[in-house]
């Protein structure tokens, strides 16, 4: 095949797509009473691969600064109801050359840092803003969510985005 002939690489799903950690995904799978559900905007395109729909964005490429809303609810739960981790309508906050993760906690528009970002510059591809792939690092909110089993710094699995340009 000549490269004129090659396809471009496949758009990661529109919205965020995130495996959060595959290994902690394989433990909830493996308990007997374990449960993954994805709803409320929010689906599992792969066994451990959620994907959440674009809300809305406010992003500046030129600044590489702004805010980007998804909406969807990601429960991990198991050992008969003491282990129970939400992800509710992330977002994404980009301030010069960084970015924080953030979850709804449930009560109006508290959110919580659940990582921090170190993204490039989106590409355009398709008529979208396209980061792939992001790593993302544990933040000290985000590790009391996992009940300290993974300590804040420590990477987590990276993510996807693909918004409207």
């Amino acid at each position: 095949m000549n490269a004129a002939s090659a396809s471009p690489d496949p758009l990661p799903a529109l919205g965020l797509s995130w495996g959060i950690k595959r290994s902690f995904i394989d433990y909830i799978n493996s308990l007997p009473d374990g449960s993954v559900s994805a709803t409320n905007g929010a689906t599992m395109a792969e066994p451990s691969l959620f994907c959440f729909s674009p809300e809305s964005s406010d992003y500046d490429v030129e600044r590489g600064t702004g805010l980007l809303r998804f909406r969807g609810d990601v429960r991990l739960a198991g050992h008969h109801g003491m282990l129970l981790v939400r992800l509710l309508d992330p977002w994404i906050t980009f301030t010069g050359g960084s970015g924080v993760l953030s979850i709804s906690t449930g009560d109006g528009q508290d959110r919580t840092a659940v990582g921090f970002l170190t993204p490039s510059k989106p590409r355009v591809a398709g008529g979208s803003l396209v980061w792939e792939p992001v790593d993302v690092v544990i933040s000290p909110e985000g590790s009391e969510l996992f009940d300290g089993q993974y300590a804040a710094g420590q990477p987590m699995d990276p993510l996807f985005i693909r918004v409207a340009a």
